[in-house]
């Protein structure tokens, strides 16, 4: 019972840091050209915890990429990537990334689709025979 308990409490911590990662992507990304003082705020605070080297708090922003198992520099540049390009494009890269997952999944849809035509037509032969 206590081994489920803390598998529990582990997912449970785990999906609250994704949450909060999502959440400061947001707002990098949202409240990057702010234009009101909250706006200005809530970007601040977000690029603020995304750079601090701070493990105090139990979800700073080192202690949440321990807890997902992601590199801190790496999802710092992720994170902080896009800031310094336009939006032109960072929207580019997006839609290009996009594009991309499009195209594999219409890919693998021909591909079953072709498979599945092929055991038809192998069953009908068969049934010939």
């Amino acid at each position: 019972m206590n081994a489920y308990k803390n598998l529990r409490i582990t997912k449970a911590k785990a999906k609250l840091a994704a949450g909060i990662l999502i959440q400061a992507r947001r707002d990098l990304r949202r409240f990057r050209n702010a234009t009101t003082a909250l706006e200005r705020e809530l970007y601040l605070d977000a690029y603020t915890w995304v750079v601090s080297e701070n493990e105090r708090w139990p979800f700073s922003f080192l202690n949440v990429c321990k807890l997902l198992k992601r590199e801190p520099e790496e999802l710092r540049q992720d994170l902080l990537q896009g800031l310094s390009l336009g939006a032109c494009r960072y929207w580019s890269g997006r839609f290009a990334t996009t594009l991309s997952q499009f195209h594999v999944s219409v890919r693998d849809a021909v591909v079953r689709q072709r498979r599945r035509a092929g055991a038809e037509i192998g069953t009908l032969v068969h049934g010939l025979s």
